[in-house]
């Protein structure tokens, strides 16, 4: 087979894809919580899953199904001994890793701004972290938690590999 690993890259990519559940988890301080992938969201405030997020899990669904039919095609043509590069699964993971600088600069700039209250939100949390705050006089702790699912885990391996493909390749030429 002339396209074995990224045949493999696109088998382990599908994998991930029909696997239906978070990649990244945030919790703050259980008022506010969010379980996250590429393809779906589930959002919580003080308990109740808020109502907006199906919209957008329509979205995400669609783009499950696009990646998907795109991922299905290239193990065809993997099959066929054909190239068809098609690198979303590469990229999805490595944005994940952004995730975390994104929800600083929305915590600390966004929402401390808009309240007028410094939270001093730390740049990245992989973990727990307590996020200590004045307003008007009182201490505010809220313990934060934001880690990655085991599946974002697997989410790497076609990182991997597509890596390991592009090297290949390369050194073909």
């Amino acid at each position: 087979m002339k396209y074995l690993i990224l045949l493999a890259y696109y088998i382990t990519s599908i994998i991930i894809v029909l696997i239906p559940t978070p990649w990244w988890y945030y919790s703050v301080g259980g008022i506010f919580q969010i379980y996250d992938s590429p393809f779906q969201i589930s959002l919580y405030f003080l308990g109740e899953k808020l109502l907006i997020v199906e919209i957008l899990n329509i979205l995400l669904n669609a783009l499950r199904i696009y990646v998907a039919v795109n991922l299905v095609y290239g193990i065809i043509i993997s099959i066929k001994g054909k190239l068809y590069k098609y690198s979303t699964m590469f990229w999805l993971p490595i944005f994940y890793i952004i995730d975390p600088i994104i929800i600083y600069f929305v915590v600390d700039f966004l929402v401390g701004k808009a309240l007028g209250i410094p939270l001093n939100y730390p740049l990245v949390i992989i973990g727990k972290e307590n996020l200590i705050t004045q307003y008007q006089g009182a201490t505010i702790v809220m313990l934060i938690k934001s880690y990655p699912t085991f599946v974002f885990w697997l989410s790497l391996m076609p990182v991997i590999l597509y890596i390991i493909f592009l090297l290949v390749e390369k050194k073909k030429t």
